[in-house]
């Protein structure tokens, strides 16, 4: 594999060359500080563009047009990373050298058409397509109840992370989606362009360097800032703990535990907490898994999972509500003994064995490498194999020293009155 950094009038552009893969990914980042009043409008921009363009002005339209060029298929997203708001445009389409020399521009072109040539008419988007997109999203957030993990997911995230980005869900409120026109819309669609937001360029497969000059003379109107923005979060909470319940008509209560990191350095954040978190809650033998769950019967299903741009060791696990107070007490038994040397003796090896096997699947994943050198724009990032080395280099005197730092914060438990 061979990267190049390449600058192009303020837009960044990461040349990722390798023969793995036989398909090309295109990827355009838009990234910039994380404003709560834009989470309407950027749901409804990703699920916009991708529905239909002036072109393809259907979604029927747009889908044929994807199979013409063998099956290219452009897709969008919106997300909070950190203390960022970050839309990723893609094109994922087959190596031209498997179909003709007039593929690659065609496949651009379409590229083009869905982002940057959209479905408007008098500076609004079409309101027939306007009101199908707003009809699908207030559908989807309505049904986020009906989905208990995502609901509680949201519901614990109001509290553990209040105050910071990490409260808000990308998920806008049914009134959000009744206020917003489709004038309105198209203004913020504009402001992705004119420099409002920092723009990098993602090209990644078995491609030449010109490729590069190929994307920038198609996509040269879209502007830049030169804005050095942070994923990472510096928040001070409240050191008290919060316990709330909610309750639900479901036949299963969902159980969220967080806990702060608390000023950790890079090395203990990023390589010791991926060897602590595994052993506790991520690997088939987790102490999570064996003491609550096969040792004690207390939940159908129990994890844990670190959020590194906002530090925070969560544990969650689908209970029975009568189970609440000894799955809770358990589960802090469980957090205590990660300073239990014997304990982790016997899951220490089998935790760094996980872990590089999930790093054996970096080099088989086209977005894991490009969010790998996007990512290193607002976060210090490294390479696989030096991630790798710095993992297996952890010890179990680290883990046991590392739990110093971890407090409770949240109890947050969603309550099935089913069952």
């Amino acid at each position: 594999m061979e990267y190049k950094k390449i600058d192009k009038k303020g837009v960044t552009y990461h040349l990722i060359k390798t023969n793995r893969f036989k398909i090309i990914n295109i990827v355009l980042f838009f990234t910039k500080n994380f404003d709560k009043k834009n989470i309407c409008v950027c749901n409804f921009i990703t699920n916009t563009l991708v529905y239909s363009s002036k072109k393809y002005d259907t979604k029927n339209k747009m889908a044929s047009r994807g199979e013409d060029l063998y099956g290219a298929k452009v897709s969008a997203s919106y997300a909070i990373v950190g203390n960022c708001e970050s839309f990723a445009f893609t094109l994922d389409f087959l190596n031209p050298k498997y179909t003709s020399p007039s593929y690659l521009d065609e496949s651009l072109d379409f590229f083009y058409e869905v982002i940057m040539n959209p479905n408007v008419k008098n500076n609004a988007f079409d309101k027939e397509y306007f009101e199908i997109v707003r009809n699908d999203t207030i559908a989807t957030y309505n049904s986020i109840k009906d989905n208990p993990n995502m609901f509680a997911g949201i519901e614990f995230s109001k509290i553990m992370y209040k105050g910071t980005p990490n409260e808000y869900s990308t998920y806008p409120s049914v009134e959000e989606c009744k206020k917003i026109t489709p004038e309105e819309l198209y203004t913020f669609y504009k402001s992705l362009f004119d420099g409002t937001y920092k723009v990098d360029v993602c090209i990644l497969g078995d491609v030449e360097d010109s490729i590069v000059d190929k994307v920038y003379e198609k996509f040269k109107s879209i502007k830049s800032n030169n804005n050095k923005y942070k994923f990472m979060i510096n928040h001070k909470y409240d050191g008290k703990v919060i316990e709330k319940i909610d309750s639900l008509p479901y036949n299963q209560s969902k159980l969220y535990i967080g806990y702060r990191l608390n000023d950790m350095t890079y090395h203990e954040l990023n390589h010791v907490m991926k060897v602590y978190n595994t052993i506790l809650g991520t690997m088939n033998d987790s102490i999570l898994f064996n003491v609550v769950r096969e040792a004690n019967s207390l939940c159908y299903s129990i994890g844990s999972y670190v959020s590194k741009y906002n530090p925070a060791l969560i544990v969650y696990a689908g209970i029975n509500k009568d189970n609440y107070d000894k799955t809770i007490e358990l589960i802090k038994e469980c957090v205590s003994n990660m300073s239990d040397r014997k304990e982790l003796s016997r899951l220490f090896e089998s935790a760094k064995k996980t872990i590089n096997t999930y790093l054996n699947n970096y080099y088989d994943d086209m977005m894991l490498e490009i969010n790998n050198y996007y990512n290193a724009e607002f976060d210090t990032v490294e390479d696989v194999e030096t991630l790798r080395e710095n993992i297996n280099n952890v010890t179990i005197d680290e883990i046991i020293e590392i739990n110093k730092k971890i407090s409770l914060s949240t109890i947050y438990m969603l309550k099935g009155d089913n069952n």
